[in-house]
């Protein structure tokens, strides 16, 4: 018995490095399962959102179709069925207005009407001589 507890009281720091490495562990492995299995619980809500999805889909069409795309569905449970195609509508005719040539040059005309220069300082500059003035000032 003295010879155990020599050995526990000689190597005390060795035996606690391991039970806490075992602690870390037990916890890594805790973690894991809890996140595997909220992932798996997102999977499987989101394939029974898709084949709730599906198997609404197919019932609003008519039988025939419905029946040859229900047994593609059969064979799979998250298979998608395609949609049908809907013609695009004719597009509407707009009203003419100037061309885009007769925009541009009317907005180069206003720009280059402009002045270049205002009589004012910018804010920039009044920023910079009120942070360049002594503060008694």
């Amino acid at each position: 018995m003295s010879a155990f507890s020599d050995l526990i009281q000689n190597n005390w720091y060795a035996l606690a490095n391991i039970l806490v490495q075992l602690l870390f562990l037990i916890a890594g492995v805790w973690f894991a399962r809890n996140i595997l299995k909220g992932i798996r619980a997102s999977q499987e809500q989101f394939g029974a959102l898709l084949k709730l999805s599906i198997t609404g889909a197919t019932g609003e069409r008519d039988s025939s179709v419905a029946g040859a795309k229900r047994s593609l569905a059969e064979t799979s449970p998250y298979w998608l069925v395609p949609s049908e195609i809907v013609p695009p509508a004719a597009p509407e005719p707009t009203q003419s207005g100037p061309s885009r040539f007769t925009l541009a040059s009317r907005k180069m005309l206003l720009w280059l009407q402009t002045p270049m220069s205002h009589a004012e300082v910018s804010p920039l500059r009044r920023v910079i001589t009120w942070l360049q003035a002594p503060a008694g000032n």
